[in-house]
């Protein structure tokens, strides 16, 4: 199936590196359904400029924290895209608090959109997919590494790596499902200069990426169709870094 032809739902499409996948699968040529939770409007600026005039734009909101919604979520892209065959599970909470101050909601409130969504979303798309399908989770080097301020995050992006290796053996080779691990490529909102100058300085590469280095390891990993159950980190050689501090 041609790139042209394929349809895509990217899961807080609107803002963001969800935004950025959001286009460059537009640019690629794909039909791409944005949700969003929130922010309509950023949603249907995506969708739109993702649309680019080819085809009519389309954004659909969705709790995925609530497991009725992530369900319906999937059926109304598959209706809207007439079918499915990329879901990209990029919606995510990233909340910050020392450790000693989560509390039990908090923790699940992570837990519930950030790995149990991206579990529901892949199982019901999954039963609509067709082969040559594909799924690609938005993990982070969080999933590898001990962030005190991001206890819950970094779990819950640990739980999306293990995922993706459980779904990717449970439906090869009808079904391929990848991950990509993004290092410093969007930095919290609110980071100073000197927050900025470490990210770039903790990277092989000496500098910050993008969301779009991003959205291009999605369109790879997508077309890449003898690669499944792979995590593929995309942080400028941040982990080489780690490893000789180690």
């Amino acid at each position: 199936m041609s790139r042209a032809s394929r349809r895509a739902l990217v899961t807080g499409g609107g803002v963001r590196v969800g935004r950025a996948i959001a286009l460059a699968l537009g640019e690629a040529g794909y039909r791409v359904a944005v949700h969003y939770h929130s922010d309509r409007a950023a949603a249907e600026r995506t969708a739109t400029e993702a649309a680019a005039g080819r085809t009519e734009p389309v954004s659909l909101p969705a709790d995925l924290s609530a497991p009725g919604d992530a369900a319906s979520l999937i059926g109304r892209a598959a209706e809207a895209l007439g079918g499915l065959d990329l879901l990209v599970n990029s919606a995510a909470i990233f909340p910050r608090a020392r450790p000693e101050d989560v509390t039990v909601a908090d923790w699940d409130r992570v837990f519930a959109l950030n790995a149990r969504g991206v579990f529901l979303c892949s199982r019901e798309a999954a039963a609509r997919m067709e082969a040559g399908s594909s799924i690609v989770n938005i993990a982070d080097l969080a999933a590898f590494e001990g962030w005190p301020s991001y206890a819950p995050y970094a779990a819950t992006k640990a739980a999306v790596v293990s995922l993706t290796r459980s779904l990717a053996r449970a439906w090869a080779p009808r079904i391929r499902v990848n991950a990509v691990a993004p290092g410093p490529v969007l930095l919290p909102e609110g980071t100073d200069e000197e927050g900025r100058r470490r990210a770039a300085e903790s990277t092989a590469m000496g500098r910050i990426g993008r969301p779009e280095d991003v959205a291009g390891a999605v369109l790879y990993l997508d077309g890449a169709d003898f690669v499944t159950g792979e995590v593929l980190r995309v942080d400028g050689g941040e982990h080489l870094e780690r490893s000789r501090e180690g």
